[in-house]
């Protein structure tokens, strides 16, 4: 079966091998690897789950501090929330960069609503109120999501802490990474 599929779906694959020799596919399980746990990961999903925690498509912030009550308890799904699903495998560094688009848009609708003259903007504005409202609740979510991990990544000094993981991992460091 594997053999049907390398040489007739995906051959250009196995193109710079001499057919002499058939392909080798190695299955690796990825369980046995005594590396990659110890590793933070770095994605938007990951760093929420890691650092705040998501049980059923959910993130608890109520021990957070003073947010309003309904960001205590805010739901982070790729299905229901389009800017999650385009950015939950992006590195930590990205998702700045992204929700800084993602305000500067929000930003942009919040002031074209402010222009409301006659009662057609009224309609209009009441029209698109329902979307405006769920873009605000989206935008207020991911920044609070974003700036706590921040204040725990400072907190932990995270980022020395996976320069020495990426260290130990990949060059054997280990005197250098025990003095760190």
């Amino acid at each position: 079966m594997y053999q049907k599929l390398m040489y007739q779906q995906e051959s250009g694959l196995f193109d710079f091998r001499r057919m002499e020799v058939s392909p080798l596919l190695l299955v690796i399980d990825r369980r046995d690897d005594p590396v990659t746990p110890l590793l933070n990961q770095w994605t938007y999903q990951a760093m929420v789950h890691e650092l705040l925690g998501i049980q059923d498509n959910k993130v608890d912030l109520r021990n957070i501090g003073k947010l309003p009550k309904d960001q205590q308890e805010v739901v982070l799904s790729s299905e229901q929330d389009a800017f999650f699903k385009a950015n939950m495998y992006e590195n930590f560094g990205d998702i700045g960069m992204n929700i800084k688009r993602l305000v500067d848009e929000f930003q942009q609708i919040s002031k074209s609503n402010q222009s409301i003259q006659t009662i057609e903007d009224m309609a209009k504005f009441v029209d698109k109120y329902p979307e405006y409202r769920k873009m605000h609740g989206n935008v207020s979510k991911h920044v609070t999501l974003v700036t706590e991990m921040s204040k725990i990544v400072e907190e932990r000094k995270l980022m020395l802490v996976s320069e020495t993981e990426q260290e130990l991992a990949c060059n054997g460091g280990q005197v250098a990474a025990f003095e760190m």
